[in-house]
């Protein structure tokens, strides 16, 4: 919609703002400016709200009891200078009509002449407007919840009452279809119902409960229609009944207990109500999901004394804390419980219809699985930063010893190296430059099983897979650590399976994960022996490695997987070792596919095993 000073220009005539001032007339009237044509060439929000003017341009199209674009071209035709006539318009968007005096006056600009019409409200209409004031003021007053709708389904008004129900204002429902706030409350299939009533200019209704202020409420929908005196079409009304106080008192009438459980079988979360009379407790009624969560037959308990069959678990503990409830007259009683791998929190509340005779408690059910999951993920997730934590100090003082001591060895070493070659003892010589490049091979390992971590922990490892008989890598092993076990007098024994133990998998990193087991076996070893053995169980490959050292405890074992971790007793400064070894171990074994097992007690040793599908070639 053109304004004024648009419309005229238009027009090819300018209109100046200081020759009529149109803007600055009071807004509660209606007011419309046209040209010769009754072209529409400004209306003000008044006129706009009161006629529809959105998508009307020319005053030919407002809808009238008269032929008001005739007498409007007669007026320009004459010689008047003003007119006063009574019109009855119909607002164009809303289809709601009203009464008004049009004063139509003859203006000119800029030798122009244009007709200035204001529309004022005709006593009739005023005190319309006063009565519907009345009706508003005194539902306001009555706290009575009320949508009024249009004939298009579209909400008109809002009582204040409602606007606390829906948890919206009439300025962001106007004109929205009045199913649209209703969503949060309804299911699909009585959404579509109730906008199938509201098509058919049926009645409609539905019971829906909420929380108020924490208090578990009940509402009654209903949609009724009704004939629009101002209007060609029915419109309808939406009142929100609370009916909370009679839900609650009709417990104790038998004949609404039909109505009483289609109400709580719409609340998804499981609820039941017991009833204490003369020192027993009856169940009253449930809904479906309490009796679907916890696997009991309606016909079975409905009327029975529930301490002879609430028995055990969570229903046990019912019965008990409503009794202390009950006894102590406390209005609520919570506590939460685990049932079925559910988490509930359980509120036991003494309800408002109890009498000299019988109480009623209404026991209800809220799944918080999920957010006891969450709070156990956050412990979990703490413990593990701790965890890491604890490992990070573990890395920075296992590798500036492990570093250092080397180097040291390396400093040392070199002075007696020194001092050797001065007095000629090239014997000695010879013995320290073996030492030296022995502590270089311990870093170089210490070196490889750092970028191997970090190879792991980033993602980069590749596998080379091919089928193998994994005996053929165990004898490797025992071949290449053979010597070390000599040295410390230890057995390195190997008991192979006879038939071929065929998988599929990276022979140089099997390779390297028995050999890191053995390795380490051999090194926490003091006495006794390490056995390297393979067979075949259940269709699956099995590979361990057995010592005889002085072992750890079973629950240890975790954090000992982790990479930089010792167990603390047996990995103690008089070992070498970063505690790298046993962790990529493990996560080599279960990026191949296979299974990482350790089981072992204190002073009695340790059985590392490894699990990999066994491969048939030529199937």
């Amino acid at each position: 919609m053109l304004d004024y000073k648009e419309a005229a220009a238009l027009d090819n005539n300018v209109i100046q703002e200081d020759i009529i001032p149109i803007t600055v007339l009071a807004e509660s009237k209606p007011i419309i400016v046209i040209n010769r044509t009754n072209a529409i060439v400004f209306s003000n929000q008044a006129a706009q709200i009161s006629f529809g003017l959105n998508n009307i341009s020319n005053i030919s199209q407002l809808q009238a009891d008269i032929n008001f674009a005739k007498i409007l071209s007669d007026f320009f035709a004459s010689s008047y200078s003003n007119i006063n006539i009574n019109i009855n318009v119909k607002n164009f968007s809303e289809s709601t009509s009203g009464e008004y005096n049009a004063g139509i006056e003859r203006i000119e600009i800029d030798n122009t002449q244009y007709l200035l019409i204001v529309f004022h409200r005709t006593e009739k209409e005023i005190i319309l407007e006063d009565r519907i004031n009345s009706i508003h003021a005194a539902i306001e007053f009555a706290s009575i919840p009320l949508m009024t709708i249009d004939s298009k389904g579209k909400i008109s008004f809002l009582s204040h009452s409602m606007e606390e129900i829906l948890g919206f204002g009439i300025e962001e429902l106007y004109e929205k279809f009045f199913c649209v706030p209703l969503e949060s409350f309804l299911s699909k299939a009585d959404l579509l119902t109730a906008e199938r009533a509201f098509f058919l200019k049926q009645n409609w209704v539905k019971i829906i409960s909420l929380k108020d202020k924490g208090i578990l409420r009940f509402k009654e929908l209903r949609l009724t229609p009704f004939l629009n005196p101002n209007a060609d079409s029915n419109a309808f009304m939406l009142i929100a009944h609370d009916i909370t106080d009679y839900i609650q008192k009709n417990l104790i009438v038998k004949e609404s207990e039909n109505k009483l459980k289609s109400i709580i079988n719409n609340i998804r979360d499981p609820l039941f109500i017991i009833k204490r009379k003369n020192d027993k407790l009856f169940f009253e009624t449930g809904n479906n999901s309490f009796f679907r969560v916890f696997n009991l037959e309606k016909s079975g308990i409905i009327n029975t004394d529930i301490r002879s069959i609430f028995t055990e678990g969570i229903l046990k503990k019912i019965v008990k804390n409503s009794e202390i409830l009950l006894n102590e007259s406390l209005p609520t009683f919570e506590f939460k419980e685990k049932f079925n791998l559910v988490h509930y929190s359980c509120k036991i509340t003494l309800m408002d219809i109890s009498t000299e005779d019988e109480s009623y408690v209404m026991i209800s059910f809220n799944n918080i699985t999920d957010q006891q999951n969450y709070q156990t993920k956050m412990k979990t997730a703490y413990e593990k930063e701790v965890q890491l934590n604890k490992l990070k100090t573990s890395f920075i003082e296992n590798m500036s010893h492990e570093i250092r001591t080397p180097f040291n060895a390396i400093s040392g070493y070199a002075d007696i190296l020194e001092d050797s070659i001065k007095a000629g003892d090239y014997q000695n010589v010879s013995e320290l430059i073996s030492l030296v490049k022995d502590v270089m091979s311990r870093v170089s390992h210490l070196f490889d099983h750092i970028i191997d971590m970090s190879e792991i922990e980033s993602g980069e490892v590749t596998f080379d897979y091919v089928y193998l008989n994994c005996n053929q890598v165990l004898k490797s092993v025992d071949n290449k650590l053979k010597n070390t076990a000599k040295l410390k007098n230890i057995e390195l024994l190997t008991e192979l399976s006879e038939e071929e133990i065929m998988i599929k998998t990276d022979w140089v990193k099997l390779e390297k994960i028995i050999y890191a087991i053995t390795e380490n076996a051999i090194k926490y070893t003091l006495l006794g022996k390490v056995v390297l053995r393979s067979f075949i169980f259940n269709n699956f490959a099995y590979i361990t490695v057995t010592d005889t050292g002085e072992g750890m405890n079973q629950e240890d074992i975790k954090y000992l997987l982790e990479p930089f971790s010792h167990e603390d007793d047996v990995y103690s400064k008089k070992s070498q070792g970063a505690g790298l070894g046993l962790a990529i171990a493990s996560k080599l074994t279960k990026m191949m596919g296979g299974l990482f097992e350790i089981v072992s007690r204190k002073q009695t040793g340790t059985k590392i095993t490894l699990i990999f599908p066994l491969v048939k070639i030529g199937y």
